[in-house]
């Protein structure tokens, strides 16, 4: 189920360093009937390494994808700030990218097909390939053809035969789940051919270091990504860095554009200003990351003895999206459903069942006017500010949104 590793998946150096330690946690997406929780014992460790070398941040131990993605829970977002963003990335990829014609786009753990449909309005030929195949059924009921298996270098050569080469080959916050880099390496020399644009959107390290978004991590989030990682990764590859766009979804991302090394179009200057950004936070040594870690600790201090006061004041908590970096938030802060009356979320493979580890009980959104809770703990805190601008109608009646990262806030609804 679980194996360590030893060394990076970016450039191979075994010159790794532990910077954080979360303890076991539950895994992240292990949504649970009431009825399984006293069986479950999958209880894995969560600790961060650093590459020394190239930076990448990862995990020191990495579970079977097959454990991890067998019934999974997570789908796309739906929110206006998250169909805002797929809408405007579709639109510049296919703008700038200089392609003839509307191109040929694949995508790698294409969910629910979202993003793909934005192509699709602009005209593209699709292909999505996800490997929960609960998920690939919801994208092929909305008309987005989906490959149901993981994408590798062999199904890469299968996927090329039966449907052809892509043009734009797309990947938003996938390529940051997957083990073996040099596997993808494979498969995207296998799938493209010699000008085709490779775009992978992930979160981006600095922000993780920045903002202390260590709820970020969980075991399906095996790297934190730097673009000198990427760098290291392409170095001895057909490809090179092209280009580098920073996003503030998922709090702070970069879409990482790609080409092979024969293709003429000269690098962005965003290359080499993101890596100087990166030198100049000296993100590859260990002694950079212990006011991280110091961070850490204390609004894994603050945040518990918050949501306490509020309960010893006989008011109520609940939890709002039952995210997986929720999950590790509330893991490694030891809440539970003591602390957290339910979750409400709008996920209807979470609904009704439990979250991993703390076991609070998952609620559909409507429970939250329903029941007018004192407070709302924003777990899903990258989409805090679509959130609080739409619950209007809940902070009206007295209700509060609690913001835990950076710092745990309490947010006053002005009069």
């Amino acid at each position: 189920m679980i194996h360590e590793r030893h060394n990076c998946r970016a450039c191979s150096s075994r010159n790794l360093a532990l910077i954080v330690d979360l303890g076991r946690t539950a895994l992240a997406n292990d949504f649970l009937e009431p009825s399984e929780v006293k069986a479950y014992a999958t209880f894995l460790p969560l600790r961060l390494r650093l590459c020394q070398d190239c930076s990448l941040v990862q995990l020191a131990e990495v579970v079977d994808p097959g454990v991890l993605y067998s019934r999974y829970a997570y789908v796309t977002s739906t929110s206006r700030t998250m169909q805002a963003h797929l809408e405007a990335q579709s639109k510049h990829l296919v703008e700038t990218a200089g392609f003839a014609k509307p191109p040929r786009v694949l995508e790698i753990a294409s969910n629910t097909g979202p993003y793909l449909q934005k192509f699709q309005a602009l005209g593209c030929t699709v292909l999505g390939v996800e490997p929960a195949r609960n998920i690939a059924e919801l994208a092929e009921r909305d008309g987005v053809p989906t490959w149901t298996d993981f994408f590798n270098s062999h199904n890469a050569r299968e996927i090329r035969a039966e449907w052809g080469a892509a043009d734009l080959v797309c990947g938003r916050h996938v390529f940051a789940h997957i083990d073996d880099w040099q596997d993808v390496v494979a498969a995207l020399d296998a799938i493209t051919h010699e000008r085709s644009l490779i775009a992978l959107e992930v979160p981006y390290l600095v922000d993780f270091f920045e903002k202390t978004e260590f709820d970020t991590v969980y075991h399906e989030h095996l790297s934190y990504v730097s673009v000198r990682s990427v760098e290291a990764l392409l170095a001895k590859s057909p490809f090179r860095l092209h280009r580098v766009d920073h996003y503030p979804i998922h709090g702070g991302s970069v879409l990482l554009q790609i080409r092979r090394r024969s293709d003429p179009a000269p690098a962005h200057e965003s290359v080499a200003r993101f890596i100087g950004r990166e030198r100049h936070l000296d993100l590859h040594e260990p002694a950079a990351w212990q006011p991280f870690v110091k961070r850490v600790k204390h609004i894994q201090t603050q945040l518990p003895a918050l949501l306490r006061q509020i309960r010893a004041r006989g008011q109520r908590v609940i939890g709002y999206g039952a995210s997986a970096k929720g999950n590790t938030l509330l893991n490694t802060c030891g809440l539970t459903a003591s602390d957290l009356d339910y979750i409400i979320d709008n996920t209807p493979f979470k609904q009704g069942k439990v979250a991993p580890g703390s076991w609070i009980p998952v609620r559909p959104p409507e429970t939250l006017l329903k029941d007018q809770p004192d407070y709302a703990l924003l777990l899903a805190w990258n989409f805090a500010d679509e959130i609080i601008a739409r619950e209007t109608e809940y902070q009206r009646g007295g209700g509060r949104f609690i913001i835990p990262i950076p710092e745990p806030r309490v947010v006053e609804f002005p009069r």
